[in-house]
């Protein structure tokens, strides 16, 4: 044989333990990919629904009033709450499940306790 028992259990954990490393760091990469690509798109956003670039002939009154560019201004509010409530409830949930995971791998199996 090539391995004894206990050394077969050793190396399944470790390729486990990497398997659950290469997992963690693509999930790594997509949260950070997408809070990157929503930043653009608020930006965007913003530009767009703000009238970036648009000389206006408005008053100092008419500055501070804005009722037709409200609405955008708030809909552009929600958009990023949603966007960074979802990210702040994925990266606790990551957080949460590796930390019950080493919680679970510092506890002894069933078998080793004597």
């Amino acid at each position: 044989m090539k391995y004894r028992e206990d050394e077969a259990f050793e190396e399944i954990k470790r390729r486990g333990k990497r398997m659950k490393q290469k997992h963690e760091q693509r999930v790594r990469y997509v949260l950070s990919a997408s809070t990157v690509s929503l930043a653009l798109v608020l930006l965007v956003t913003l530009s767009v629904f703000t009238g970036a670039g648009k000389a206006g002939s408005e008053t100092l009154y008419g500055s501070f009033l804005m009722p037709a560019e409200a609405g955008s201004y708030v809909l552009t509010a929600l958009i990023a709450f949603a966007f960074g409530v979802a990210i702040t409830l994925s990266i606790k949930y990551y957080r949460n499940k590796e930390k019950n995971e080493s919680i679970s791998a510092k506890q002894p199996e069933r078998g080793e306790e004597d």
